[in-house]
């Protein structure tokens, strides 16, 4: 038997990022460039989107963007058929948009509670459905199509500053799951898979050592301590969850379907 060496090829897949304009989101968009996608960025807002662009295009790729709120179903009626008239039919879904917010479950607003959930859960699913739509249209004589939703740590391990973070993470991990049997259960070439990073070092793992500072905890000790945390010593970078994005998007995973890709330094081995 022989073992085709792909590389994590991607050659002329539609692949669609939702905030790609954070660490991981910019990054994945340029790993899934690299190994020769057809890119769709989109974001709520477009603050250095002409960077993004120019750089998926010097590494050769087709390449558009989009402004989208995941939390608002309009948002998405309007964008999935101009990403079919303009690329094709989706092959890649990265449902990566997501918020951070911490606090005391006690002290839980409406608000922090509300925010949470819209994003890091209404949104995903609005993605998954319109994924969905165009996915099954796909040839049959095609490779399974690959939706990859990022969840994290607090998916899979309890936090005690962030409960409600926590429960929104641990959904994604459920819902890819059973997502990932009802697309095998009604036919559809469909696959869904989580992925877990630890603390990667971000602007979002900056505002969160800048929020705990504000409770008169010093911001330099907190990254330390998100340093140390991992048994390997250090924040994860956001290219190498990128990498782990792009090979559950690549036919280098396409025997991996309701899985969990976990990448925390060895955050949850303990």
């Amino acid at each position: 038997m022989s073992v085709q060496n792909t590389g994590s090829r991607l050659e002329e897949r539609v692949a669609l990022v939702t905030g790609a304009l954070g660490g991981i989101g910019e990054a994945t968009c340029k790993a899934l460039a690299a190994g020769g996608a057809r890119v769709i960025a989109s974001d709520a807002h477009a603050n250095g989107v002409d960077d993004l662009l120019a750089s998926l295009r010097t590494l050769g790729a087709s390449c558009a963007f989009f402004e989208l709120d995941v939390t608002k179903r309009g948002h998405w009626e309007a964008i999935m058929p101009k990403i079919e008239s303009e690329f094709g039919l989706l092959d890649v879904l990265v449902n990566n948009a997501g918020i951070y917010r911490f606090g005391k479950v006690e002290s839980a607003s409406d608000e922090l509670l509300e925010s949470l959930m819209q994003v890091n859960i209404r949104g995903v699913v609005l993605g998954a459905q319109f994924a969905i739509a165009q996915m099954k249209r796909r040839s049959p004589d095609l490779p399974w199509a690959s939706m990859i939703h990022l969840s994290s740590i607090a998916g899979l391990v309890g936090s005690p500053t962030s409960s409600l973070y926590s429960m929104t993470k641990g959904a994604v991990r459920l819902f890819s799951k059973s997502l990932a049997l009802e697309m095998a259960q009604l036919g559809y070439r469909i696959r869904s898979n989580s992925v877990h990073p630890g603390i990667i070092d971000t602007d979002m793992a900056g505002e969160v050592a800048q929020a705990l500072s504000s409770k008169g905890l010093d911001a330099d000790q907190i990254r330390e301590h998100m340093r140390a945390g991992h048994p390997m010593a250090r924040m994860g970078q956001a290219d190498e969850i990128a990498r782990g994005i792009r090979f559950l998007a690549s036919d280098d995973s396409a025997f991996m379907t309701g899985a969990e890709l976990v990448m925390d330094g060895g955050w949850t081995a303990r």
